[in-house]
C-alpha cells in the first residue's frame, strides 16, 4: 500500500486516469458580477439521470469558472468534436483567458454562451453540489439541449495526455 502523505498515491492515480479515455468539453456560463462569458475545458462531465434529465461537472474550486457557476446557478456543457481542437488551448490556459471567446463561433441563449458547432450543447441549472478535495461537483438539471445539425459526429477525446478520437466498433 502506498503512503498518501508521500504523494505517490496521487501520482499513481494520475497515471492510471491518463489511461482512461475521456470526452473533451467546454463548460461555459455567464458571470453576473462581471457581466461576461466564462468558460473552461472539462473532461470530468457525466450524465447523472434521464429522469430528471441531469448532468454533472467537476470544477476546481480555485478556478474563475467555479465562482461564476456558483453565482450564475447554471452552466452549459459543449461537447466538442475533433474539429474543435484549436479551442482547447485558450480555454485551458489561464494567460489566454481574455481571448477564449474570440475563437470559435459562439452564440448566446439568454446570456448563456454556447458553441453552435459543438456536437451538442447541454444547458443546466444547478440543482445540487458536493465539495470534495480541490473540486466541487455541480449537478445540473438540463433545461435545454441543442444538437448540431449536419455536423459529422467525430467526438474529441483525451487520453495519455493528448487528443484522441473515439469511434464505433463494428
Amino acid at each position: 500500500m502506498t503512503d498518501p502523505a508521500t504523494g505517490d498515491l496521487a501520482q499513481q492515480l494520475r497515471s492510471a486516469m491518463r489511461r482512461l479515455p475521456g470526452p473533451v468539453s467546454i463548460v461555459t456560463t455567464h458571470d453576473p458580477s462581471l457581466d461576461e462569458p466564462v468558460g473552461m475545458v472539462a473532461s470530468a462531465v457525466i450524465p447523472v439521470s434521464m429522469e430528471p434529465a441531469s448532468m454533472l461537472v467537476a470544477v476546481n474550486r480555485q478556478s474563475q469558472c467555479h465562482a461564476s457557476i456558483e453565482q450564475a446557478g447554471r452552466f452549459c456543457i459543449n461537447l466538442l468534436g475533433t474539429g474543435h481542437r484549436d479551442l482547447v488551448e485558450p480555454f485551458s490556459t489561464p494567460s489566454m483567458r481574455d481571448s477564449r471567446f474570440a475563437s470559435g463561433r459562439w452564440e448566446y441563449a439568454d446570456t448563456m454562451p454556447y458553441l453552435p458547432g459543438a456536437m451538442a450543447s447541454l444547458f443546466c441549472r444547478v440543482e445540487a453540489t458536493l465539495v470534495h478535495g480541490s473540486h466541487e461537483l455541480f449537478v445540473g438539471n438540463t433545461y435545454d439541449v441543442k444538437l448540431a445539425e449536419g455536423e459529422e459526429l467525430d467526438p474529441l477525446g483525451w487520453m495519455e495526455g493528448g487528443f484522441a478520437r473515439f469511434g464505433a466498433l463494428d
